[in-house]
Order: C-alpha cells, then structure tokens, then sequence
C-alpha cells in the first residue's frame, strides 16, 4: 500500500513538472496565433514578421557566445547564406515546376548554412576567444567583398524572387501577410524549441563545461575544439533558417545580410536579450 501511495505521489509530481514545462510555451503559442488579429495592419505583421526572425537570429547567436563562448563578429554570413540559398531555390523550383511548397524553403536555407558553417568551423574553432574573433571578422569581410563581385551566386550583390508562385500549401499561396506571418511563427516556435532542447543534450552541457574551463573539458576526455565545432554547425543551421525566412517575408536577399554591420547588430541585440 506504501509503494502504491509513493509511485501515485512520483507520477503525480512528474506530471505538474510536465505541465508547468509546457505551460509556458502554450501561452507563447497562444499569443503568437492571437497577435494579428489584436495588430491587423499589413506593416504591423510585417514587422512581427522581422521581429521574429531576429528572435530566431539572435537565439543562434546565443548558442555560439552565451553556449559556448565564441565571440563571433561574422555570424551574419550564415543569415546571407540562407537568404541567398532560400531565393534560389524558390526560382528554380518555380523554374522547374518542382511541387515544393514554400514552408519547406527555410530547411534548405538551415541546411546550406550549416554546410558552410561546417566548412569554415572546421579551422575556425580550432581556436576560442581572441583568435576566433579574429577569424571570424576575417571572414566576414572576405564573403562581404566577394557578393559584390561574386555574380554566380550573390547576383552582384543581391538577388529577389515571388513566394506567390509555389505550389499552394494546403490552399494557402502565401499571397497576405498574414499567411507569411503564421510560417514563420510556426519557424520560430519549432526553432526555438529546437534550441532549447539542444541546450539539455550532453553536447550542450558539454558546451557549457568548454565555455567555462576548457582544459578541464580536455582533462575529462572531451575534445574542446569538436564541442565548438557541433555547437557552430548547430548555430549555423538556425541562423541560416532565419535568412531563409527573412527571403520569403522580403522576397529579397542582399549583400547587406551577410556583412559586418549585420554582426555587430545581432551581437548587441543578443547582449540586450541576454546571453547565457
């Protein structure tokens, strides 16, 4: 009868610990399906649209920095990547008559900036604090330079598309805002959600542990430049669904994107938020 009562009162505790983990984003589910109708405005959602993409941006930003304590100047580039990968496909699928439907355009992005971030984190993260910096500014600047006169790719600098000529997605084309708006929150409730639990896998502690003391890490047997290494590919790909998002809501896709500038600014917009 004891252990009845115990094993009643452990799944009745497990419970409302599931249910007070839930609860909260319940409530920022509701609120984001809730958002348009109380701001009807085309430009009010449009800037709901920016204000949650950047969410989604600056939250990757905080897996390199706040995770993992890589201070990045050059972060953007994966957002361009993305943008710039999100427009092309959409021409060619449209190009093509590919049934593709657009809410699945920000995987592409997501996955051709993680494969870019694989490509300069594999010796980028060699290295944390000063020297990573350093690279990654480095970096930056040359991709920078490169979309001005890279026309294959970049288009001298910027390229634009028409998220209205897809295949419908259950009937909806995409041609209001507020259909936009409802797939980037879907984006941004599954990105989030997404980071959040990459934060509870042992890589993310093990972020946590390389951040804090890496020569303890090594000592430990963990490889401090691999746990950079994933947790920079991860940052990638999230930031890369961002520029994916931000080409479907703007149609466009721009040197801007992918410059210093839009580094620094994610950098001070993470700080505000809060890093860690």
């Amino acid at each position: 009868m004891k252990n009845t009562s115990h094993r009643l009162h452990d799944e009745g505790a497990a419970l409302r610990s599931l249910l007070n983990a839930l609860l909260p984003w319940a409530a920022a589910i509701v609120v984001l399906l809730m958002l348009p109708h109380v701001f009807a405005a085309n430009s009010t959602i449009t800037i709901m649209n920016q204000m949650a993409i950047t969410i989604i941006f600056a939250l990757s930003y905080n897996m390199l920095l706040g995770q993992a304590g890589m201070l990045s100047f050059g972060h953007a580039i994966y957002l361009g990547f993305g943008g710039f990968m999100c427009i092309h496909v959409m021409n060619y699928l449209q190009a093509a008559d590919v049934p593709m439907p657009l809410p699945f355009l920000p995987l592409f992005a997501g996955l051709f900036s993680m494969g870019m971030a694989m490509l300069i984190g594999s010796f980028s993260t060699r290295r944390s604090g000063t020297v990573f910096a350093m690279i990654s500014l480095g970096v930056v600047e040359l991709v920078a330079s490169y979309s001005i006169i890279g026309y294959s790719f970049f288009r001298g600098g910027g390229v634009g598309g028409d998220r209205t000529l897809g295949v419908p997605f259950f009937g909806v084309e995409f041609l209001r805002q507020i259909e936009v708006y409802y797939l980037i929150s879907f984006w941004l409730v599954a990105s989030v959600g997404l980071m959040y639990l990459f934060t509870q896998t042992p890589m993310g502690r093990m972020a946590n542990a390389v951040r804090d003391n890496p020569e303890r890490a090594e000592f430990l047997g963990y490889s401090a430049r691999w746990v950079r290494f994933f947790s920079f590919c991860a940052a990638g790909f999230f930031a890369g669904v961002a520029g994916g998002l931000f080409a479907i809501n703007y149609e466009l896709a721009t040197a801007e994107n992918l410059s210093v500038q839009a580094s620094g600014t994610i950098l001070m917009i993470a700080f505000l938020g809060g890093i860690g």
